[in-house]
């Protein structure tokens, strides 16, 4: 049996399909509560088989073009892949690692940029929390000099030692792929990502 769609409007501002029920389900209680109103497409502009317009997430339809408060249409923005694009927010590159192979922070790396990089328990560009006998900031120093491709570590203001290899050192010094530095309880093993087959500048190097 072909039942015809009949949209009609109660004086709630319910639409049914009169062809079905002889007066609103809405009112009377026959449609469940968290079923939505029927929208009336043959007024909205809206040609059958269309989608709905889009809904705001401030709960009301939204026209293609409309504009929020901050006068830019949310719907137009094209979709970001991979994180923050916003203009200026250049990324750092990364030119090795240092990783806590023993200490409160075992199993953790920690980035190592061009120029200095400060080491401290609670301030500075690597923290190494949990670790008492390390100052709170700049403790010692890791640099990079992207120059000649040279990494260094020396102290800083720490008032504790800290070893090389388990050597003591009282200035910078060159460190090389896989030197263990020990400071406080904690030691950390330098990687290096640029040398002789990697830099930023040139690329990959054969």
């Amino acid at each position: 049996m072909e039942v015809r769609n009949n949209l009609t409007q109660c004086p709630q501002g319910h639409f049914y399909n009169a062809a079905i029920y002889s007066s609103c389900p809405h009112c009377e209680g026959i449609v469940p509560d968290h079923f939505s109103e029927t929208i009336d497409i043959s007024n909205s502009g809206a040609q059958a088989g269309a989608f709905p317009p889009t809904m705001d997430p401030s709960g009301g339809y939204r026209s293609q073009g409309a504009q929020g408060s901050d006068g830019l249409d949310p719907f137009s923005s094209p979709t970001i892949i991979g994180g923050d694009i916003a203009e200026g927010n250049q990324v750092e590159p990364v030119v090795g690692w240092l990783v806590c192979i023993d200490g409160p922070v075992k199993g953790n790396d920690f980035r190592i940029h061009a120029g200095y990089n400060y080491i401290g328990r609670e301030i500075g560009d690597i923290h190494i929390q949990g670790d008492l006998q390390i100052s709170r900031q700049n403790h010692a120093m890791v640099a990079f000099d992207s120059s000649d491709g040279v990494y260094y570590v020396g102290p800083s203001a720490g008032r504790n030692l800290m070893k090389v290899n388990g050597k003591t050192v009282l200035n910078a010094v060159e460190i090389k792929n896989y030197d263990i530095i020990s400071i406080g309880s904690t030691q950390l093993m330098f990687v290096a990502l640029c040398g002789p087959h990697f830099s930023w500048n040139k690329g990959v190097e054969s």
